[in-house]
């Protein structure tokens, strides 16, 4: 039996007919490519990551990206059903790297990972840190999955989603404005809010927000309004009411301890919370 070898020139030609593919089919990203020449079709060389679905659905990281300056986004997206794996690396503003305190930029128009509009429906974010941003850590579109993120740093919020979005077990640290902010129809369960300088979690009509911890926020530590639930949260120390609800949101079995303004404001409540030590809530 004879053995063909294609020259090697061939070979080259192979290896440069299209983006490169993890063997499960995934495309890789990371700061080389996203730097220097592109890492997929329809990615340009030079930050942000263009991703518009021509080269596939599911991506990964396999470095950090490391964006140059508060006016650039990390990832742009501006198409629906994608998912991005950050594989535990980070994407990270230039000036950032390496910091222990916090970094937040004065100004800036760029976000970690960004859906060019709220239409775009079916965008999922997982496993990775996000840091130092011009405005958003992540903003996605309707029907979102944001899960296992580290965000921090960021000049607005850290999370943003609209409509029909799951949010879950996410830190949200030190962000400048809310640290989570979803649309009606929401799931927020089992975050850590942390010191962002506004709300820890804004979610709007119709939502559960469960199993959560808020503390230390600059405002409310919970904001929900008609229609959601709100219930298991361990909600402490921030500077608004711990409670701030529309008057039909339902509230139960939650902590709520020594926040400024007070504990709950608003809203029915349906038993089994704790509100500074005392089992009798407004």
């Amino acid at each position: 039996m004879r053995i063909y070898l294609l020259p090697l020139s061939s070979l080259l030609l192979l290896a440069l007919a299209g983006p490169a593919l993890a063997v499960d089919g995934v495309l890789e990203i990371n700061h080389t490519c996203a730097d220097k020449t592109g890492c997929f079709s329809g990615d340009n060389p030079g930050y942000p990551v263009t991703i518009d679905g021509t080269a596939g659905r599911s991506y990964r990281l396999t470095s950090d990206l490391i964006v140059p300056n508060q006016n650039t986004d990390g990832i742009l997206i501006s198409t629906l059903d994608i998912g991005i794996d950050l594989n535990n690396f980070t994407i990270i503003r230039f000036s950032c790297e390496g910091n222990t305190t916090v970094c937040i930029p004065a100004s800036g128009i760029g976000g970690g990972v960004i859906s060019t509009t709220t239409l775009n429906r079916g965008i999922s974010v997982k496993n990775g840190s996000i840091v130092g941003m011009g405005t958003y850590g992540v903003f996605l579109g309707e029907q979102a999955e944001v899960s296992g993120l580290r965000v921090r740093w960021n000049r607005l919020d850290g999370i943003n989603a609209s409509n029909a979005s799951i949010i879950t077990a996410n830190t949200v640290d030190g962000n400048g404005r809310d640290g989570i902010r979803c649309g009606s129809g929401s799931t927020v369960s089992g975050n850590t809010a942390h010191a962002n300088g506004g709300d820890g979690i804004f979610a709007t009509v119709g939502s559960t927000v469960s199993g959560n911890t808020a503390n230390t926020n600059g405002s409310d530590g919970i904001v929900a309004f008609n229609g959601s639930n709100v219930s298991g949260n361990t909600v402490s120390l921030n500077a608004g009411f711990g409670l701030n609800l529309s008057t039909t949101a339902a509230y139960g079995e939650n902590v709520i301890t020594d926040n400024t303004m007070g504990t709950v404001k608003n809203g029915v409540n349906m038993g089994g919370n704790s509100c500074n030590g005392n089992t009798i809530c407004p």
